[in-house]
């Protein structure tokens, strides 16, 4: 079986720290290094997840009655 990655069980709140931490790692590297550019690779991914969290738990914008 697949392994779930442990972002899966993170709420939004979590994942964003996580996000800033990585930060602060990649900004002591070179810009065109490949850790840099895996570690801001891996950033995009987590904000995507946070992002898809927040919007799943507020559920998608409700259209007013068209009555």
């Amino acid at each position: 079986m697949k392994r779930i990655p442990k972002v899966i069980y993170q709420t939004p709140v979590e994942i964003d720290e996580r996000v800033r931490e990585l930060e602060l790692n990649a900004e002591r590297l070179s810009p065109n290094s490949e850790e840099h550019r895996n570690i801001m690779k891996e950033i995009a991914k987590l904000r995507i997840y946070a992002d898809a969290k927040r919007w799943f738990k507020s559920g998608p914008l409700k259209e007013p009655d068209a009555r």
